[in-house]
């Protein structure tokens, strides 16, 4: 009021100076009227200072709430742009028993998962990744540091404000900022010792975390076992950051081989891995990781921008009439070709076959968004192409339906293509029609197109799924029969280094080291490699078909003492396995 009252006092001195000018002319019959304009000046000056006397409270009131709401809505942007977690601890419930034996309390329990959460987050956060492999032209591959964890100072009194309470209006933003846990647990005793059990809840979601039991362990180790236990499952990324700024390099290798087997599409864990080899000066596996972790990013990339709003559909691929693919499909499941099969067998699965595809067509059509009708079609069209192949082996038709296998479960990779097994139907499908375009002497420019498109399709499906063997051996093979030996070392070094303890990995790099040396000759550390590996692998009890792998690797590179192994590990444990009894393996068990 105090700015309104001086506005209306500056124009006192006007009017009176223009009264006396009026007054100064006698001359004039009467006066001229200007009091009326200036009591309307004055009344409506008036009329504005009470209206903004009366509306001063309620647009105060308004501008706080604007304000709160502006807050409250840029806690919510930080809480989905930037994530962080607000914990809170609850006292561990603890036995009397196991209190008073182990001199621990509730509190105390409490108290150590805070400052493991706070040491894991202080690590963490002093963590930078360096540029260690440039992706593109554009820069280094980023690395968000921004996870960090926040625990608030607990108080026991409420800071209030003109009767509003201060510490409700920043629960109230910390609900929108951070994501909130609340921890709590217990520690158990067992007949083998005891247990640290530790519960998250998130949300509308409640996990927990036991620790094996243990009689020499402290309750104080068992806790922070258990809180890394549940961040290397809730938070992989913070607690593996907190293990590399530590130089725990073994532990953190641990924490994200776990993060890629839980999250194969996501580039980070790889290229976290590459960092742990690359500061352990193990050149050759981190750079084989950071490529990996490239190949993850630019294909989802490449995915989310060809096809974004399939992307967010195909959280589950649809079936919407189960029923009806299933009659289908079961019609034809005992249909396939076989050498033994006569050619009147084998036309009439033929026109089961077709019988079948022509009404998965009808179905495709009439349900486009069905994913179903089209990968059950695009198999029924390979075994139609199989078939015919055999029956008409100068006949191109054979071609143009693996063609439309192909282009059938093309449609379905569009709807789902996060699905890795359908890429290695496709790498299946491919490796069908390069053998049938060879059986038809096209053009080896086309056909090395199709083969490194298979390859291309097995390594997509690996991504995927990098614990299935199937499209890992797929790939290797692939890529040896093209003559890329080093592609297919370089393949299954990274799954190695993904699984140490896979057996078909390591025995699936040993096939790929001699494959590599049959193209470039022999190798001195390459071939002590293999030795090594070899004998590390023969103990563990591989499966009977990585021993007949291995035995046509070696017998193919002429490696004596490699067969000797295999062939004394397969007869003692397959002695009926008529490939160990081939008269290798005697003699000198050197590499000729």
């Amino acid at each position: 009021m105090n700015a309104q009252s001086e506005r209306i006092s500056s124009h006192q001195p006007l009017s009176r100076d223009r009264r006396r000018a009026h007054a100064s002319r006698p001359y004039s019959p009467a006066p001229v009227p200007v009091s009326t304009p200036e009591k309307s000046k004055w009344s409506f000056l008036k009329g504005l200072c009470s209206l903004l006397e009366k509306l001063s409270l309620p647009v105060g009131m308004l501008v706080a709430v604007m304000g709160l709401g502006i807050w409250l809505a840029f806690g919510f942007f930080l809480g989905k742009v930037s994530q962080q977690y607000m914990v809170t601890v609850q006292p561990f419930e603890i036995s009397p028993a196991i209190a008073n034996h182990v001199s621990i309390s509730g509190k105390n329990a409490a108290d150590i998962v805070v400052d493991t959460l706070n040491d894991a987050a202080t690590h963490a956060s002093q963590f930078h990744g360096t540029e260690y492999y440039r992706y593109d032209s554009t820069g280094a591959q980023p690395v968000a540091l921004h996870q960090a964890i926040k625990i608030p100072v607990q108080t026991s009194y409420d800071i209030q404000l003109s009767g509003i309470s201060l510490d409700s209006l920043i629960r109230l933003y910390n609900g929108r900022r951070y994501q909130q846990w609340i921890i709590s647990g217990d520690v158990l005793s067992s007949p083998h010792g005891l247990i640290g059990r530790i519960r998250l809840n998130q949300g509308d979601t409640a996990k927990f975390w036991e620790t094996p039991a243990s009689a020499d362990a402290t309750p104080a180790e068992l806790i922070r076992q258990a809180t890394c236990m549940m961040l290397n499952s809730v938070n992989p990324e913070l607690l593996g950051q907190s293990y590399l700024q530590q130089g725990r390099y073994e532990e953190a290798a641990k924490v994200f081989r776990q993060w890629e087997i839980d999250n194969p599409q996501n580039w980070k864990p790889s290229y976290y891995l590459s960092l742990d080899y690359g500061y352990q000066n193990k050149e050759q596996e981190a750079s084989n990781l950071a490529g990996w972790s490239k190949n993850i990013a630019d294909h989802e990339k490449k995915r989310g921008f060809l096809n974004p709003i399939e992307a967010l559909r195909s959280g589950n691929a649809p079936t919407f009439d189960p029923a009806k693919t299933a009659k289908v499909v079961l019609a034809a499941s005992d249909v396939s070709g076989s050498p033994n099969s006569s050619p009147s067998e084998n036309r009439d699965k033929l026109d089961r076959l077709q019988q079948a595809e022509l009404k998965l067509m009808r179905l495709s059509d009439s349900d486009v968004s069905n994913v179903d009708y089209r990968i059950e079609r695009a198999r029924i069209l390979d075994s139609e192409a199989l078939i015919e192949s055999d029956l008409n082996p100068n006949s191109l038709l054979p071609c143009q339906w693996m063609q439309q296998a192909i282009d059938s479960l093309d449609e379905a990779i569009q709807r789902v293509p996060e699905n890795g097994g359908l890429h290695e139907q496709r790498a299946i499908f491919l490796m069908h029609l390069v053998d049938m375009m060879k059986k038809h002497g096209i053009k080896a420019p086309l056909i090395s197109a199709k083969e490194t498109e298979e390859v291309v399709e097995y390594t997509r499906a690996l991504e995927m799924r990098p614990t299935e063997p199937s499209p890992l051996w797929g790939a290797v093979y692939a890529q040896l029969d093209l003559g890329k030996g080093e592609d297919a070392v370089d393949l299954a070094r990274v799954i190695t280094l993904l699984q140490p303890d896979s057996k078909a990995a390591a025995t699936a790099y040993i096939v790929a080291l001699e494959g590599a040396m049959s193209v470039s000759g022999k190798q001195p550390e390459r071939e002590r490699e293999v030795e090594v590996r070899l004998k590390q692998l023969l103990q563990s009890k591989i499966e009977q078909t990585q021993l007949q792998a291995l035995w046509s690797a070696f017998e193919k590179n002429n490696y004596q003492e490699g067969l000797y192994l295999v062939a004394a590990e397969g007869k003692r444990r397959f002695p009926a396995d008529s490939t160990f009894n081939q008269g290798h393996g005697d003699g000198m068990h050197v590499r000729i």
